[in-house]
């Protein structure tokens, strides 16, 4: 027992040999928060595998890696040192420690560094020639609102290799896209000339709360030489990392006075309407097609609801796929969606098309209002007269050449006159009965064309949603995905008012159950996961939902947004 303590002591003593040392140093001091600085591990040794410098995340910012090894052979003897060159700011100012690094086996030991403020004010007087600055239209969004975050970079001096990290949000989630292109123009501040590039962003909060922009950095190397004078004796160019400051957002939940079903927050939001024919110059029994067109500044397009129109009994609609559009302007982005529907007028005459009205929350008036289309008249013309049949009397001239006639002669014509005119009262009666007869068939069907139109409406509700539902999930969109699975609901359930999609799940199988609360996980949950649209639709298309019946519970109510 105890020579094998001391073979242990002993192979524990002499790993500590075969370790390699690595030592930490860093380019300068003292080392100031918002300035990049090289933090650099050196060791004269091999070292068991490549290192991981994830634990500097902590109190650092890694701007840039680099690999130097230099190999020596002095009096027959060779001698290798390695060195990894870390470009690095710090988070914070303060006593930072550096963590112990792990190289496979080898490790290198923990180390503290000393990091001071930037005690120069941030004023554009005392910048110099290269800062960031960075703003946004409202500190105080509401959630789902569009937050515009803007980026100028000021550039007195060239610069080349020059690139800017892109935002990132810390303490919740959002949904950033960049607004247009990048603009550049010219400045005089302080009669110094800056070349300033503007970069724009828009931001989507998906939670309410404490809200951080984190900052954006700026990495590249300053030329030799100004924009506006060129100096050839002036030094070489040099490696710079700038970063802006950073931004808090109070981001403010849904209030308690909007009232309807979809939030919507928005600049403006209207609707408009187009028709393929005059709506006073419709043809009873031919197809027009209604579009209706809802725009918003400030969302984007995937976030607008189903416009929902109730069409008068006669007129007989089949919607289509709905379509999505993106604009921009200068005050950021602009959703457009276009709903079309095929109508066909049953029965010519009059119609009244109901008002629609979407209420909305005006994110400038700071209260909620409605985009509405008045109501209107719309007219379908016959499209195919109804048969007329008239019996015509003789005329009177026919009687008086008859009357002048021989009297055999007229004897004859008489008699050829009775026959025709035998013949043409029993042909209208005939024709006459098979109208009547006409009438009351086309008078039994007409009660059953109701139940029959509605029945065929129904499956061609039922096949576009499904083919919704389909495009949704091919494209891995969770929430088109869900608005589409909503609308097949309530389009195969029309006695229901369907407003969750955990509803369905009572009338599922546990497959299609488990795809739904993945559904819902990655709407609301905490964590954002990527969402697997092919697999949903595979199991919907496998569940047979004939024959079953639904009740919507307020229990099932999931939640407009993560809390």
């Amino acid at each position: 027992m105890a020579i094998k303590l001391i073979i242990t002591f002993v192979l524990m003593l002499f790993s500590q040999f075969l370790q390699a040392e690595i030592t930490i140093s860093v380019d300068r001091t003292p080392i100031v928060v918002d300035e990049a600085f090289q933090l650099v591990f050196a060791t004269d040794q091999s070292v068991d595998s490549e290192p991981d410098f994830s634990p500097l995340n902590k109190s650092f910012t890694v701007l840039k890696t680099g690999r130097r090894t230099n190999t020596k052979i002095v009096n027959g003897k060779m001698t290798l040192s390695q060195q990894w060159i870390l470009t690095v700011m710090a988070n914070h100012a303060g006593v930072l420690t550096v963590p112990a690094i792990h190289f496979g086996k080898d490790v290198s030991q923990a180390n503290t560094i000393k990091v001071v403020a930037n005690v120069s004010p941030n004023k554009s007087a005392n910048k110099g020639d290269l800062y960031l600055e960075v703003e946004v239209d409202t500190k105080t969004p509401y959630v789902q609102a569009q937050v515009v975050y803007t980026v100028k970079l000021y550039r007195a001096v060239q610069t080349n290799n020059a690139s800017l990290s892109e935002p990132k949000i810390n303490g919740g989630q959002a949904v950033i896209n960049k607004l247009g292109e990048d603009k550049s123009f010219e400045l005089h501040i302080k009669g110094k000339r800056y070349v300033v590039i503007q970069r724009q962003y828009t931001i989507f909060p998906q939670n309410s709360g404490a809200l951080r922009i984190e900052p954006i950095v700026f990495q590249g190397q300053i030329g030799s030489g100004r924009f506006f004078g060129f100096d050839p004796f002036g030094p070489q160019p040099k490696s710079v990392v700038k970063r802006s400051s950073s931004i808090n957002l109070e981001v403010k939940p849904i209030p308690d006075t909007f009232t309807g079903d979809t939030w919507l927050p928005a600049s403006n939001l209207y609707i408009q309407e187009q028709w393929s024919v005059s709506p006073d110059k419709l043809q009873q029994g031919e197809a027009t097609t209604r579009t209706l067109i809802l725009t918003a500044n400030g969302l984007v397009a995937s976030n607008l609801p189903e416009i929902k129109s109730n069409l008068p009994e006669k007129l007989k609609s089949y919607p289509d796929q709905p379509e999505f559009a993106e604009a921009i302007d200068e005050k950021g982005s602009i959703g457009i969606r276009h709903d079309k529907t095929a109508i066909i007028p049953i029965v010519a005459g009059d119609y009244l098309l109901p008002a629609i009205k979407i209420p909305w929350w005006n994110t400038v008036a700071d209260k909620m209002e409605f985009a509405e289309l008045p109501e209107r008249m719309i007219h379908a013309n016959i499209s195919i007269a109804a048969p007329t049949y008239n019996v015509q009397q003789q005329p009177l001239e026919k009687e008086n050449e008859l009357v002048e006639k021989s009297s055999g002669e007229q004897s004859i014509n008489v008699v050829e006159a009775d026959g025709n005119q035998i013949i043409w009262q029993c042909l209208s009666l005939f024709l006459f009965i098979l109208w009547i007869i006409t009438l009351f068939i086309f008078w039994q069907s007409k009660r059953k064309e109701s139940v029959k139109d509605d029945k065929v409406s129904n499956e061609l509700s039922n096949r576009l949603y499904i083919k919704q539902i389909k495009h949704a999930c091919a494209i891995n969109d969770a929430v088109l995905a869900k608005q589409a699975l909503l609308d097949w609901a309530n389009a195969h359930w029309q006695d229901k008012n369907i407003t969750n999609i955990n509803a369905i799940k009572e009338l599922c199988n546990e497959d299609l159950k488990l795809k739904i609360d993945e559904l819902n996980t990655c709407l609301y949950g905490k964590v954002t996961n990527q969402w697997d649209g092919v697999a949903f639709f595979v199991s919907f298309k496998s569940q047979s939902f004939e024959n079953k019946k639904i009740t919507p519970t307020e229990g099932n109510l999931e939640a407009l947004y993560k809390k």
